[in-house]
């Protein structure tokens, strides 16, 4: 009889500690995440590139199109650089750490862009990736890259605009690594 009842209650344990263990919600969020959530970097600066994310505020209300954009100006010693990579030099990142991720798409393509030193680049938000025909939110994400205005539903978001290109044509450990990013909420 009592292992009946240790096996009814092992059983039970187990159910529901496992029970919502798939949901999205109770996902812990990447504590990497939070830091950059908690202290927004608009502004990259090396000895090659500046970077920066452009925002006229960060908080929006819920239906209202999210406008913003990168920019990158070539700052190293020499007149002009070239670079190696897709024709997006920049690729945009958003997610609420939860269950919101668009994680930028890019292209393969080595194409060389020449950047002056001084000249501004200036990259407007895109949206770039992609989505599982079998996942649960499909629907969502076919509705998300078919609207035009990025939209986002009521909460507190990543968006992130990375370098996406390499600093010389064998692009073998020479991936060029900027990144800027901010908070926004969404009310």
């Amino acid at each position: 009889m009592k292992r009946i009842v240790l096996l009814v209650m092992i059983i039970i344990l187990t159910s529901c500690s496992s029970k919502g263990s798939g949901n999205n919600e109770e996902k812990a969020m990447d504590p990497i995440l939070m830091g950059k959530m908690a202290a927004p970097k608009q502004q990259h600066k090396d000895e090659l590139f500046e970077m920066s994310v452009h925002l006229d505020k960060t908080t929006f209300a819920e239906g209202e199109p999210i406008v913003y954009s990168a920019s990158i100006t070539y700052i190293g010693d020499e007149s002009s650089i070239t670079v190696w990579g897709p024709q997006a030099k920049i690729v945009f990142y958003i997610t609420d750490g939860k269950q919101f991720e668009m994680e930028g798409a890019s292209t393969t393509e080595l194409a060389p862009t020449t950047y002056i030193k001084g000249e501004k680049h200036q990259f407007p938000f895109q949206k770039s990736g992609g989505y599982a025909s079998d996942d649960p939110k499909a629907s969502y994400w076919k509705s998300f890259y078919g609207e035009r205005d990025l939209l986002l539903p009521k909460g507190t978001y990543l968006i992130a605009a990375n370098s996406n290109f390499s600093l010389d044509e064998s692009v073998v450990d020479s991936h060029y690594n900027g990144s800027v990013y901010a908070t926004i909420t969404v009310e």
